[in-house]
């Protein structure tokens, strides 16, 4: 299993573009430097009226398929 650990700010305003449809997905930087490519929708349960802020942990299996998405 890989983890990736990042910070992400997003406004509520910037996500409404996921409900439009113009935007799929989320690239964040891991503390690593990693550049990582998330769902947008793997966010929805972390989305308040402010939109989505914290850190959170990214789990992969070793062929780097989605295993779960944690706010830290």
């Amino acid at each position: 299993m890989k983890q990736y650990f990042f910070n992400i700010h997003i406004s509520y305003q910037e996500f409404e573009r996921v409900y439009r449809g113009t935007a799929r997905s989320i690239i964040a930087t891991d503390s690593n430097g990693m550049r990582i490519q998330i769902p947008a929708l793997r966010f929805l349960p972390f989305l308040d009226r402010s939109g989505i802020n914290g850190r959170f942990v990214l789990s992969t299996d070793s062929n780097n398929k989605f295993l779960s998405l944690q706010k830290v």
